[in-house]
């Protein structure tokens, strides 16, 4: 018989209790299905799951072109792989193309061999989509074929982006180097909001430039490789899935620990160098006190359900409806409990600001993005109005995804915008 878990009349177990003490990173495997989850106060605040089939999102392959289709101003292309994969590329995806085997006239022809990236894996009965706009990043800058100037971060604040650009400027950082190939495509760099934060730290400039080195190394080597490599090659692996929870889902200081009951990715998140000094990375299940699967210690069931549920309860009593529709996604704020009618301006003030503060939440943990409208309760002064504004936009400004609060209508409804990358965490749930 197994050792008794629950020690106390609660039935928590130790590791159940200790739970809420400080953020963590999950990577388990939650009903058949890979998921990042980041847990802190107890409360689920990101998650992300990831399909069953390998994304190839990411991935640099020599494509070679199996048909020109005028009238889409689009082109088919073949890619490598097990099987090969025929791919979709716009014009407008295809105007900086490396060819590899004839010289740039401005056309591109059947046959034709160049770098693709792969930016959108294969949905239902469409394929994959790949460009030639190829873009190499790491967690301070990003480069890309194109437009050869210098760009920033919108979250930088305009006297941070002054200070990175004199910064690389007294380098001679900017502009970069072009590649010493013939007829290879020109890159621009964008700094990205991570930058900022070495300049506060003890040889931070140092370590920036030396991140920008080895960027525009990296860079260099793969269009290097690609002028010996046969049509069909893998020129660069797609990154594994843990690499885009850490670029696009989380913030290091959201998290104290690693955690995961996955040896492969133990060893490559041990492996990888990229994980902050500060962090510790566990592989969860090696003690005996560890008996627990991961989903039953902290709860998931239950905090995906909640994830998923249209109500969401506010501490007040209050509580927000969430419906997504086609077109847009409708929040509605409710005083549910707490009774508002007749209540003071105070109190409405009060349920609206802790609304606003789940509402920034279940934006980034529902992944909800396109059009959002908000109902609040209503108020009828414009400073009260300006000042839920300015508080929603401070607490969506650490939102990894692009989020614009645009204005409040005449009807008193609170528009949003959010940038979407990937699917909603529900679809990702039931259709991964």
């Amino acid at each position: 018989m197994s050792r008794q878990i629950n020690s106390s009349r609660t039935g928590l177990s130790e590791n159940q209790r200790n739970v809420n003490k400080g953020g963590k990173l999950l990577f388990t495997t939650y009903k058949n299905q890979l998921s990042a989850l980041l847990i802190s106060d107890n409360r689920l605040r990101a998650a992300q799951f990831f399909p069953a089939e390998s994304s190839l999102m990411g991935a640099v392959y020599i494509a070679k072109v199996k048909n020109v289709v005028k009238n889409l101003d689009a082109c088919f292309v073949e890619i490598g792989g097990e099987p090969r994969k025929i791919c979709f590329l716009s014009g407008k995806d295809s105007k900086h193309p490396f060819l590899l085997n004839r010289k740039w006239d401005g056309r591109i022809l059947e046959g034709d061999e160049f770098p693709v990236q792969v930016v959108k894996d294969a949905q239902k009965t469409k394929q994959p989509s790949v460009t030639t706009i190829i873009s190499l990043s790491n967690e301070y800058f990003a480069l890309s074929v194109g437009d050869p100037r210098t760009g920033f971060s919108a979250k930088l604040s305009a006297g941070q982006k002054r200070e990175l650009r004199n910064v690389l400027k007294k380098a001679q950082a900017l502009p970069p180097e072009p590649l010493a190939l013939q007829d290879a495509p020109t890159f621009g760099l964008v700094v990205r909001t991570r930058a900022a934060e070495l300049l506060e730290e003890e040889n931070g400039r140092t370590l920036l430039l030396e991140s920008l080195q080895q960027l525009h190394q990296d860079w260099q080597e793969l269009f290097q490789t690609a002028l010996h490599r046969t049509c069909f090659s893998c020129l660069r692996e797609p990154p594994a899935p843990w690499q885009d929870t850490l670029e696009y889902l989380v913030y290091p200081d959201e998290y104290e620990e690693i955690l995961t009951d996955d040896e492969h990715i133990y060893a490559q998140l041990q492996a990888s160098g990229l994980i902050p000094v500060d962090k510790s990375v566990r592989l969860y299940g090696r003690s005996e006190r560890e008996e627990l699967p991961l989903s039953k210690l902290y709860g998931l069931e239950h905090k995906l359900d909640t994830a998923l549920n249209r109500r969401v309860w506010l501490r007040s009593g209050g509580y927000l409806i969430i419906e997504a529709t086609e077109a847009l996604t409708v929040i509605d704020v409710n005083s549910g409990k707490c009774e508002a009618s007749g209540a003071s301006c105070e109190i409405c003030t009060r349920i609206n600001r802790e609304a606003a503060e789940e509402i920034a939440l279940q934006l980034r943990l529902r992944n909800l993005s396109g059009i959002i409208i908000v109902d609040f309760i209503n108020m009828d002064s414009p400073a009260d109005q300006k000042s839920l504004l300015n508080y929603l936009s401070t607490l969506t400004a650490r939102d990894r995804q692009k989020t614009a609060i645009v204005d409040i209508t005449p009807l008193g409804l609170v528009e949003i915008t959010r940038k979407k990358n990937r699917k909603p965490l529900a679809e990702q749930i039931s259709h991964a």
